[in-house]
């Protein structure tokens, strides 16, 4: 039988949800607050989207074959990040507690499969035994990295959404390729209803401006699952593909991550704490529109997710894979640690100013005519949309 309605349906769902959720959330304060400094979108903004993404996808899936479903330990560890997102959101938690309940939920999820994922193209059976102990802490940590770096892009409207949805789509592909039908149909309700979400998150012709974000409880939840995914493919005896080449489908939030923590250390702060060095801030404050930028990395994660697909299904060497990776970690590397001096060059000049704001006209028109809309709504000295 068709599951397309089931899809349909998580969709559809997703949307009677956020617009159910979102008033009531406006009355009860369940709202992101502009702070002027990192945050700097116009008003308050429900932060809905984890709680009615998650609901819509628990639904879906009670109707699929048993055998199809994510398993129950998923659920539960998905939902547990859900209620700590959502309670972080409203209350706000010390990085401490976020993390030990980040790795409670992430054992939930992992611990029947983490022994026998193969990290390694080729892992022979004996090998994988031996390094069960291994494996399980590096797919923890691999869970609990993923969960975050989604949470750390989550800055533009759109952006995370639709970076999980990128991932999503490749790895449902992926698995289609290699026969996974378990893995396919239990992945796109989830996908489904992120394209749920992001009708009301993403610019677009008809939407200047995000009427709802995902919050943790959603960023949260997105990464993890396309972590526990990735792994679910490279897992024992049902593995398809080992890690590698599902690597790139997740590069980008993972390279940006790690980035992140290594700049906030070799400044002496904390890695958990907020600012305004990520990628999307740096290409906002270079000059493009917050939607042109979220658009650029959007398909940046597409275009480096059909990189995995193709390297997955044509079997490529993981040492070639890997070298790849590297080599997009340092372009990556490149920009961020060169932008802000470049930024900083273009303001001291007499015409700076214009020249960003230059920049900012450009990749307006570049983007379409939605963003000349948000253009005319976010200054470029102000960028209040971006997040």
């Amino acid at each position: 039988m068709s599951q397309a309605p089931l899809y349909l349906n998580a969709f559809l769902l997703t949307v009677v949800l956020i617009v159910l959720f979102r008033d009531i959330a406006s009355r009860a304060g369940f709202v992101d607050r502009p702070d002027q400094e990192r945050k700097r979108h116009q008003g308050d903004v429900p932060l809905v989207g984890g709680l009615a993404m998650f609901p819509a996808f628990v639904v879906a899936s009670i109707f699929l074959a048993p055998d199809l479903r994510a398993p129950l330990g998923v659920m539960a560890g998905l939902g547990a990040l859900v209620v700590v997102g959502a309670i972080d959101d409203r209350f706000g938690l010390r990085a401490g507690v976020r993390l030990t309940a980040q790795t409670g939920a992430a054992l939930l999820m992992i611990w029947p499969i983490a022994p026998s994922v193969d990290w390694f193209a080729g892992t022979p059976a004996e090998v994988l035994a031996l390094a069960a102990f291994a494996g399980a802490p590096l797919a923890l940590v691999f869970v609990v990295g993923l969960a975050n770096a989604f949470n750390m892009m989550d800055g533009l409207d759109g952006l995370a959404g639709g970076a999980a949805a990128s991932a999503l789509f490749w790895l449902a592909l992926t698995a289609m390729a290699m026969g996974r039908e378990d893995a396919i149909v239990a992945a796109l309700p989830l996908l489904f209803s992120v394209l749920g979400f992001l009708v009301f998150n993403l610019r677009h012709r008809w939407r200047a401006k995000a009427s709802v974000f995902m919050g943790d409880a959603g960023s949260l939840m997105l990464g993890a699952a396309v972590a526990y995914f990735s792994l679910s493919l490279a897992n024992g005896g049902e593995r398809v593909v080992s890690m590698g080449p599902l690597l790139w489908i997740c590069a980008l939030p993972a390279i940006e991550t790690l980035s992140l923590i290594v700049r906030r250390l070799r400044a002496g702060r904390s890695p958990m704490a907020g600012d305004r060095r990520h990628l999307h801030h740096l290409l906002v404050d270079a000059g493009m529109s917050p939607r042109s930028a979220a658009a650029t990395l959007i398909v940046a994660c597409g275009t480096l997710g059909a990189l995995g697909y193709m390297a997955a299904i044509l079997g490529v060497d993981d040492l070639a894979i890997f070298v790849g990776l590297a080599l997009v970690a340092a372009l990556h590397s490149l920009v961020v640690w060169k932008a802000p001096a470049w930024i900083a060059l273009q303001l001291a000049k007499p015409d700076g100013a214009g020249a960003l704001q230059a920049a900012r006209s450009i990749s307006d028109r570049l983007a379409g005519p939605a963003s000349g809309l948000s253009a005319a709504i976010v200054s470029p000295a102000e960028t209040e949309e971006a997040r």
